[in-house]
């Protein structure tokens, strides 16, 4: 009965480490090109839904807002900040362990692509 109840606990333990990070919230960006330029900054506003990732970006002083789609795996991330005209920018990153902050690169179809490193305010 003692090796039934380990394996439980085990099992629940296990199912609770894989889950998707919570990366609801708004993000703040910095990104860099990949000739190590300094890229307007973006404002990433995510809810997520299980894996499934929705929201908003703002990329640099624009007015124009950009529609996110995506999704979380573990502690990895991807999105893509659309418009309704030909921009875009696709994103994939990884959470660190708080929770608060993220690293990864992005790419546009235009070619340009580069690195970002984003936090998020406390909740």
């Amino acid at each position: 009965m003692k090796k039934t109840s380990l394996v439980s606990l085990t099992a629940l333990v296990l199912a609770g480490s894989v889950a998707a990070a919570d990366v609801s919230g708004v993000w703040s960006l910095r990104l860099t090109t990949s000739d190590g330029e300094s890229a307007p900054r973006a404002s990433v506003t995510l809810k997520q839904d299980g894996e499934r990732l929705t929201g908003s970006c703002v990329i640099g002083d624009t007015d124009q807002e950009f529609t996110v789609v995506g999704q979380v795996t573990d502690t990895a991330v991807t999105w893509q900040c659309a418009s309704k005209g030909p921009v875009e920018v696709s994103f994939s990153g990884t959470i660190n362990s708080t929770g608060r902050e993220m690293t990864g690169s992005w790419t546009t179809p235009a070619a340009a692509r580069g690195t970002f490193k984003g936090s998020r305010s406390p909740r």
